[in-house]
């Protein structure tokens, strides 16, 4: 008695019997088929996802703007707002000792200078002085910017002389700017009470000028505040320069 096969069966037979007859092609069919399973498989493990792209991008962007006080190149100056400026002198035993300073407002309006030479503590209500420190350390004058208009620029001349000796020379110019709040002196330097602090720069450099005589005074550079643009330029006049 003849039974008549299924169709799948002749087909599975048929599928046995080529696997078996070309056995080199079915095992470069499926080499060929794992390794672009494998690629694909690695490069979506190695590929960043979205989520993790936009993170990075955030904390460029959070890089960017907390850095944002040291924006721009030496023409352009920095950019930050500020109600008061503090310039500090500093000075250490390496350049020397008692370094007399002189600050004074030239434009919009003239107020001081002040420092020792020039007997004054206060350029009421725009500028003020910290006193002589005739040791090391540091000096200091605040600028009160709120006292001027909205579209001023200020400019603030600083010079300075080694009075009892001078060693290398060596000191900086530092300036420091704050939002709100009120200002008070603690010792030669200004302390700012209530407010935020929105910028710290420094110059450092050396003044050469020596000896107790006030006309021997030399000009360190002029800082330049634009209070429309809120941008902040310093222009030495002798070997200070930014860090």
């Amino acid at each position: 008695m003849h039974v008549s096969k299924k169709h799948w069966y002749k087909k599975i037979r048929s599928g046995n019997w080529f696997s078996f007859r070309y056995y080199w092609f079915v095992l470069t069919c499926f080499l060929l088929c794992s390794g672009i399973i494998g690629y694909l498989f690695i490069t979506q493990k190695t590929t960043p996802s979205c989520n993790t792209s936009a993170l990075n991008i955030l904390k460029d962007v959070n890089t960017a703007f907390e850095s944002c006080c040291k924006c721009g190149t030496p023409e352009e100056g920095l950019h930050f707002p500020a109600d008061y400026l503090i310039i500090t002198y500093q000075f250490s035993s390496l350049g020397g000792k008692d370094l007399d300073t002189r600050t004074g407002i030239s434009s919009p309006i003239n107020a001081g200078p002040l420092g020792f030479c020039d007997r004054g503590t206060s350029g009421d209500p725009y500028i003020f002085w910290s006193g002589d420190n005739t040791g090391t350390g540091v000096e200091s004058c605040m600028i009160d910017l709120t006292k001027f208009n909205a579209n001023d620029v200020i400019q603030i001349n600083c010079a300075g002389l080694w009075w009892s000796l001078r060693n290398n020379g060596d000191m900086s110019l530092d300036i420091k700017a704050y939002e709100g709040g009120t200002m008070s002196l603690h010792g030669y330097q200004f302390v700012n009470t209530g407010g935020q602090q929105s910028a710290e720069t420094s110059f450092s450099g050396n003044v050469h000028a020596s000896g107790g005589r006030c006309e021997s005074m030399e000009s360190i550079g002029t800082i330049t505040y634009n209070k429309r643009n809120k941008t902040l330029q310093f222009d030495p006049i002798n070997s200070l320069q930014t860090p």
